[in-house]
């Protein structure tokens, strides 16, 4: 299933400004595109070369200013038809409600908790990010923390594994595209002065220039120099080492996704809230400001890292932060804004019967039996004609996709759920349950218990993410069965 609309990726990124906007959009690119078309919009001086070559690329003319770009957007990009994903320091308070003035549904990726927001979603991974720091806007929802963390599929993949570090003698290094102080070659002569470390990997950005590494791995065959890595290769290098230098930017966390000890420190601003975060979390050991490190204040923080005889907390700590479930918690974060509801009618009849007789459906149903449209026709009737059932219809983008309803008694409210068989797959039942329990408690605050089959694995998963907790086990209809409830304070 492809969503109507198409998201539009919007970030730049050349040798004075780095790489890091456009690599966070690529992570982003890869959660989304199996359900949205897309389009990468960028300014037409940054570094195209790093684009995978399937990116639909629409490029800024340089002419086109800050001030002048929403208005330049809305002309290209219809906002009924458009979804904006923004990530860049530009993209402040004036731009941000301009494009909500044009009607554009907008996601904007902080770092830095500057300004008024406009934006729909604010996304901010760093792992102490409070939002009582932002002005917002009554609309205004927020993803942040590392929960949602920026990180690509392979990352996300190796966030779900354990891993053991016993010795550090193979080392990572990477600062980025421009890495403009030159720390990738302070940092690797750092660590081939470091008798115990036996290969040194570099990882060098499209836009790095500098000279003197490349005549220190010349000389020296224990270092090796990389370019251009694509996402599975630059993973399974870092899987390859068991050390790693890096500054607190998206690198930092993929390299927490691995799972390592790791020498992480800052040179611009938007890296002190991240360096702080996971410093406090103990998931890196700390370098500072690395604006004026030099190659001993390398060594001697390595060091101090090569000669702890456990690593196990560095670890630890890296695995809590980073659970590998970001990718499902972004694409619940879209879904839940392409959800709607409207209450089922008389129209809906033979649409849910159709629904309510799919195999998966009478399977995970109590009651196992293909339903006959007599007796279909009269149960519906009298469902949407009851005022104590809230029979809804689940919309994704506006097309029917599933039903909700809640059955309302005296001391409680029992749900049901299911989704179209065209639609499954796409993780909408979260958001199902998620959204249609906001509308429920506008009206009603009994809780909500749904009681779902001990086998139905998919199910228990999506009321979990949902914010269900877990109440009880229970026989139903002798088949055993999990309880799970949800409060209006919980929801």
């Amino acid at each position: 299933m492809l969503s109507q609309k198409k998201i539009l990726f919007r970030a730049d990124g050349d040798s004075n400004t780095g790489l890091g906007h456009l690599y966070r959009l690529f992570a982003l690119v890869e959660i989304y595109k199996k359900r949205f078309q897309f389009i990468f919009v960028t300014k037409a001086s940054s570094t195209n070369t790093i684009f995978p070559n399937d990116y639909p690329i629409f490029f800024i003319p340089e002419d086109i200013t800050i001030a002048d770009e929403s208005l330049w957007l809305y002309q290209n990009f219809n906002p009924s038809e458009h979804i904006i994903i923004a990530d860049g320091y530009q993209f402040k308070s004036n731009y941000q409600k301009q494009l909500k003035a044009y009607g554009y549904l907008l996601i904007y990726i902080d770092d830095l908790v500057d300004g008024k927001m406009y934006a729909d979603v604010i996304v901010n991974h760093a792992a102490n990010i409070d939002q009582s720091k932002y002005q917002i806007q009554p609309y205004t929802r927020f993803a942040l923390g590392t929960e949602y963390a920026i990180l690509r599929p392979s990352f996300v993949k190796a966030a779900q594994t354990e891993r053991q570090i016993i010795d550090t003698t193979s080392a990572f290094v990477c600062f980025g595209g421009a890495d403009a102080l030159d720390l990738s070659y302070k940092a690797a002569k750092a660590l081939f002065e470091i008798e115990k470390i036996k290969s040194i990997h570099v990882v060098l950005g499209a836009a790095y220039k500098h000279p003197n590494i490349e005549a220190l791995a010349s000389q020296n065959t224990q270092i090796r120099l990389y370019r251009n890595l694509d996402e599975m290769a630059l993973c399974n290098l870092m899987k390859s080492c068991d050390l790693a230098i890096a500054p607190s930017s998206t690198i930092v966390y993929e390299l927490c996704a691995i799972k390592m000890p790791i020498l992480s420190g800052y040179f611009v601003d938007n890296q002190i809230s991240i360096y702080k975060a996971l410093l406090d979390k103990g998931a890196i050991e700390g370098a500072g400001n690395l604006s004026n490190f030099t190659v001993e204040d390398f060594k001697n923080k390595l060091n101090m890292i090569i000669n702890q005889k456990q690593f196990d907390h560095y670890l630890k700590a890296q695995q809590k932060l980073f659970d590998g479930q970001s990718s499902n918690r972004f694409i619940k974060l879209l879904n839940d804004f392409l959800i709607s509801f409207r209450k089922a009618t008389k129209e809906d009849m033979l649409l849910v019967y159709n629904w309510s007789n799919d195999p998966l459906v009478r399977q995970n149903s109590f009651n196992t039996q293909e339903i006959e449209l007599v007796n279909h026709e009269k149960w519906f009737n009298q469902k949407i004609e009851d005022d104590k059932v809230l029979f809804l219809i689940a919309l994704f983008d506006n097309q029917p996709v599933g039903v909700v309803r809640y059955e309302i008694k005296e001391d409680q409210t029992i749900i049901g759920v299911l989704v179209a068989e065209n639609f499954r797959g796409n993780k909408l039942s979260s958001s199902f349950l998620s959204e249609s329990a906001k509308y429920y408690f506008k009206q009603n605050h009994l809780p909500i218990f749904a009681y779902i089959k001990e086998e139905n694995k998919a199910s228990i998963k999506a009321f979990e993410s949902a914010g269900y907790s877990f109440y009880k086990k229970e026989s139903v209809k002798e088949i055993e069965s999990f309880v799970y409830k949800l409060e209006k304070k919980g929801c």
